[in-house]
């Protein structure tokens, strides 16, 4: 990952269309496995990118373009490819729940053998895609 990466995956997601209109979606977080996450924080977050000891004039342009987003399930399959995702408002992924209750369910039993209470919370969640356009995958 650097910033020319990025910056080409960036670059897909501003460009898309739907038929004639572009829809210039944003990415406002890059999803990576663990094995990236320094990387990651370290070229997103610099002000400056590589070559800049020689000339201080060089600017990181994605500096702070989007969060970052560590997630060991992601090393499982490869330790190089990363996501871009756009912001919480676009229809990307949608989160859904049985029959709309989207608070944990909380159980709570008293012990009678022992002093104390046992709690249970669950909350009954799914997600899936509902747009494609809002995701760009990545391989570094």
């Amino acid at each position: 990952m650097d910033v020319a990466s990025l910056d080409k995956a960036r670059q897909l997601m501003r460009v898309q269309k739907e038929g004639e209109r572009h829809l210039n979606i944003r990415p406002a977080f890059v999803l990576v496995p663990t094995a990236m996450e320094s990387v990651a924080n370290q070229v997103i977050r610099s002000s400056s990118v590589k070559g800049a000891d020689i000339n201080a004039g060089i600017i990181n342009p994605v500096k702070d373009f989007a969060t970052v987003i560590a997630e060991p399930r992601l090393d499982d399959n490869s330790q190089t490819t990363f996501y871009l995702a756009a912001s919480k408002g676009s229809d990307t992924i949608e989160v859904a729940y049985l029959n709309g209750v989207d608070t944990p369910y909380i159980d709570q039993m008293e012990g009678f053998s022992v002093d104390g209470v046992t709690t249970k919370v669950r909350i009954d969640a799914g997600v899936a895609p509902v747009d494609h356009r809002g995701l760009v995958k990545c391989t570094a």
